[in-house]
């Protein structure tokens, strides 16, 4: 049985439940609401998340206490009149408590009085999981809980049945007006933004650069928290709104145009990011230019690196590899820059053998339409003409086709190998297979054979 659930897709059920239990009895689904891992690295937006889910060891299941809960809050200091909490584990307190308005990841287990299992964990379900403080998201009492903890603490903490499932509760599983004793541990969090925040402006501040950096700097962490769970053309929105309040405003001194910089450069990058896993090669091109504009032609050699990537993707192979090597310099040791490198001269290696191959096949029409024209010296003008047409035709149908087999994604021609006929034959065989010719920027004796984009 699977269920349905918005941005999270389909998930799997762990057991099944019969239309009887739930007319009967009822059930209960939980959604995992963990994201897939997106490449928080050097190269990517910054702010790793390098959690490796282990096996659950059966042992970490078990309640840490099995006793009277008024025995243990003997040993735990109060928080509140409804919170006890004893720390088993020190967090990162430099890192600050976690806030509101944040995306905390927790691992954690519930259990009752004098009872060893669980009656709820995210350990059951091998993973971590993630909510959004300030929105209601768990029950009241875990997240008073999480709220007075740091990164990587764990603790212990009895709460109140006022802060979990009151008087009822929601038996059998959830026992009414009962107390519970929750093993948590912060793994991390992130601040997650205010997407209205620069919609929230009054006009008349909508210049003011210190009224307006803050909320570009609110709609970056928005964007950032988009990236994390996949939602990369939000993200890009939210890039683009703070972007475009930023060049809008007036600047006091050099000290606010700093600042701004600064900030243009982190989001044109994230927006060369996000572009790439989006497959719009073309607007990173655009983020690169601006990134040079205001960079003096130096940029950092993670956004070298993303333009090396869409230059990769639009067939700019020297290009391509020309960003990665500047990249590589800024970044020597880099792991993830020599790859791609290695990755480009294959592919380079690939573009050349095919195009050697498309051309033999060219060149042996050629061959064979001078020696059928100097075996047949009588025949008349036209019909060598049709014949050559026909050939033509044919041989480059045959070349485009084994083109569109390959994983090239263009291929370069030369526009003086052909007669203005031969071009009309090239140009209507490329619209019927889905190609396009184009012309080239650079050298205008270059044409380029594309495959066109389905999206």
């Amino acid at each position: 049985m699977e269920e349905k659930y918005g941005e999270f897709g389909t998930q799997l059920l762990k057991t099944p439940v019969s239309f009887g239990e739930l007319i009967d009895t009822g059930a209960q689904f939980e959604v995992d609401l963990s994201s897939a891992k997106d490449e928080f690295n050097m190269m990517d937006l910054d702010d790793s998340d390098d959690d490796n889910e282990a096996d659950v060891n059966n042992e970490e299941l078990v309640s840490p206490w099995t006793h009277s809960f008024e025995e243990l809050k003997r040993l735990m200091v109060p928080v509140t009149e409804h919170i006890h909490k004893r720390i088993t584990r020190k967090g990162e307190k430099e890192l600050g408590l976690v806030p509101d308005k944040a995306r905390v990841a927790v691992r954690y287990s519930a259990y009752w009085e004098g009872e060893g299992a669980p009656f709820d964990s995210s350990l059951l379900r091998g993973t971590k999981y993630e909510f959004e403080t300030g929105q209601h998201m768990v029950i009241e009492g875990l997240e008073a809980a999480v709220r007075t903890m740091y990164p990587f603490e764990q603790a212990e903490f009895i709460i109140s049945y006022h802060l979990l499932f009151r008087d009822l509760g929601c038996p059998p599983r959830i026992k009414p007006k009962a107390d519970g004793l929750f093993k948590i541990e912060v793994v991390n969090f992130t601040l997650v933004g205010d997407r209205e925040a620069l919609d929230k402006l009054h006009p008349e501040d909508q210049n003011k650069f210190n009224i307006v950096y803050p909320k570009a700097l609110d709609m970056h962490l928005y964007g950032k928290d988009c990236v994390k769970r996949q939602k990369h053309q939000s993200a890009i929105t939210a890039f683009e709104k703070a972007i475009s309040s930023l060049n809008y405003c007036r600047l006091a001194d050099d000290k606010d145009e700093a600042k701004q910089t600064d900030l243009l450069i982190t989001l044109y990058q994230n927006l060369m990011v996000c572009c790439n896993k989006l497959n719009r090669p073309q607007r990173v091109c655009i983020m690169m230019k601006a990134l040079n504009r205001i960079t003096n032609e130096n940029p950092s050699g993670k956004s070298l690196y993303h333009h090396g990537r869409a230059l990769a993707a639009l067939g700019e192979y020297d290009r391509a590899r020309a960003e990665f090597l500047r990249a590589q310099e800024k970044h020597p040791n880099n792991k993830e820059i020599s790859e791609e490198i290695l990755k480009l001269d294959k592919r380079i290696t690939n573009y050349n053998q095919s195009s050697r191959d498309i051309w033999t096949r060219a060149l042996g029409l050629e061959k064979k339409e001078t020696s059928a024209t100097n075996a047949n010296p009588l025949s008349s003008d036209d019909e060598d003409v049709d014949e050559h047409q026909r050939r033509f035709k044919t041989e480059c149908d045959a070349m485009i086709k084994q083109f569109a087999e390959t994983s090239i994604e263009s291929l370069a021609l030369s526009r003086n190998s052909y007669t203005p006929k031969e071009f009309q034959v090239l140009l209507k065989l490329a619209k019927k297979n889905k190609m396009a010719l184009n012309a080239s920027r650079l050298n205008e004796d270059v044409i380029t054979l594309a495959k066109l984009k389905i999206y």
